[in-house]
C-alpha cells in the first residue's frame, strides 16, 4: 500500500494509472464532493474510461440498500476484476467504496482519494471497510487495503469548520494515545487548522498517518494494540448512534467519547485530576458536552453492549493511563460509565 501526501498532488494520478496499467475507472463519490471537485478530476481523466456513482453525502449512506444500488450500477456497467474503483470523497465514500470492492466479484483494487480531514488522517488509513446496519456503526465490514492512498490537501479548502473540527479529533486523539507533544501543539494553534494553512495542515496529516501506520503496521487486524486508536470511540460511537447520525457527526463523536473516557480513567486512578482537566479543557473548545438522563443513559449503554469492540462478552474501553498513553481495558464498573455520562462532575 502506497500513500502519498503532499499539495496540488492530484494530477499525479495520471502516471499512477499508466505504471499500473489501469484504464477502466469506476469513481464512488457524494453529491457535495462532486459539486466542488468533480470537474478538476474529470479534466484529469481524459483518455480513461471512467464513471461516477454519486451516493448522498452523510452516514445514512454507510448502509446495505446503498452498497446493492452501487453492485446493480457495477454489473450494468460490467466492471470486471481488472477495473480499478476509486474512493473520492471522505469517510462515508471510503468505508462504503471499500466495501463495495472488498466484496464484489470477491475483491477489486480500489484507491483512496480522501477529499475530508478525519479521512485523510484516519479513516482512508488501515485497510477497515464497513456499513452500518440496524443503528450499529461499521457493525458489517472487512479488511481491504487499498493500493494507493492519495492525500492531496488542496481538497480541504472547501471545508466548513466543523468538518475541520471533525478532523481535529481524530489528530488529538493520536496526540492522547502515543504524542503529548502533538496533543499540545494542536490544542495551541487550533486556529491556523480553522484558517487552513496548509503547511500546518500537511504537518498535521503527516503525523498523524506517521502515527496511525505504525500501530496498524503492529496489528494489522485489530486484534491487540490496534485497539487503542479506538480512544473515545466506544462512548462516542453510541452518541452518534443514539442520535440517529443526524445530531453528531463522526469527529464531534469521539471528542465527547474522549471526554467521558478520561473522566472514567481521572475516577478509577489512572490519570491525576490536572491532567484530566487539561484534556477536558482542550476538547471542550470544539465541542459542549451533554448531561445525559437516566433513560438516555439506558440506551447508550444498549448501544454498547452491541458494540463491534466487545470481547468475551465484555464492554472494551480505551482509557488514558498517561500523558500520550492509553491502555486497554474490559473490566470497567458500568456504574462508572453511567457517572461519566450523566456529567454532574461539570
Amino acid at each position: 500500500m502506497e500513500i502519498l501526501t503532499g499539495n496540488n498532488i492530484l494530477a499525479g494520478l495520471d502516471s499512477y494509472f499508466k505504471d499500473n496499467g489501469y484504464d477502466n475507472l469506476y469513481i464512488i463519490t457524494d453529491h457535495n464532493v462532486k459539486y466542488y471537485h468533480g470537474k478538476y478530476l474529470s479534466s484529469l481523466l481524459k483518455g480513461y474510461n471512467y464513471k461516477f456513482y454519486s451516493i448522498s453525502p452523510g452516514e445514512k449512506s454507510k448502509s446495505i440498500d446503498v452498497v446493492l444500488s452501487i453492485y446493480d450500477d457495477l454489473i450494468e456497467n460490467q466492471i470486471d476484476r481488472e477495473s480499478l474503483i476509486i474512493a473520492f470523497g471522505g469517510g462515508v465514500v471510503g468505508d462504503i467504496t471499500g466495501f463495495v470492492a472488498a466484496t464484489f466479484k470477491r475483491g477489486i483494487d480500489y484507491i483512496q482519494i480522501p477529499t475530508t480531514l478525519l479521512a485523510q488522517v484516519d479513516s482512508s488509513i488501515g485497510g477497515k471497510v464497513g456499513i452500518d446496519y440496524k443503528g450499529l456503526k461499521n457493525i458489517i465490514g472487512s479488511f481491504h487495503f487499498p493500493k494507493l492512498i492519495l492525500i492531496d490537501i488542496q481538497l480541504l479548502k472547501t471545508l466548513s469548520n466543523r468538518d475541520i473540527t471533525s478532523g481535529l479529533a481524530e489528530i488529538l486523539k493520536y496526540g492522547l494515545i502515543a504524542d503529548y507533544d502533538l496533543f499540545n501543539y494542536i490544542s495551541s494553534n487550533l486556529s491556523k487548522a480553522y484558517n487552513k494553512d496548509e503547511h500546518f495542515l500537511l504537518d498535521l496529516v503527516n503525523k498523524s498517518i506517521s502515527i496511525k501506520q505504525d500501530i496498524v503496521s503492529r496489528d494489522k487486524f485489530d486484534k491487540g494494540e490496534r485497539r487503542i486508536l479506538n480512544f473515545g470511540h466506544t462512548v462516542g460511537h453510541s452518541i452518534e448512534s443514539y442520535f440517529d447520525f443526524s445530531q453528531y457527526n463522526h469527529g464531534e463523536a469521539v471528542i465527547l467519547g474522549m471526554i467521558y473516557e478520561s473522566y472514567i480513567g481521572k475516577e478509577v486512578g489512572l490519570i491525576d485530576d490536572d491532567y484530566f482537566w487539561e484534556i477536558y479543557n482542550s476538547l471542550t473548545k470544539l465541542i459542549t458536552p451533554l448531561k445525559f438522563n437516566d433513560l438516555e443513559i439506558k440506551y447508550l449503554l444498549e448501544i454498547m453492549e452491541n458494540d463491534k469492540k466487545k470481547l468475551n462478552d465484555q464492554t472494551i474501553l480505551i482509557l488514558p493511563i498517561g500523558k500520550g498513553k492509553v491502555g486497554i481495558f474490559n473490566d470497567v464498573d458500568v456504574d462508572l460509565i453511567i457517572n461519566s455520562l450523566k456529567g454532574e462532575w461539570f
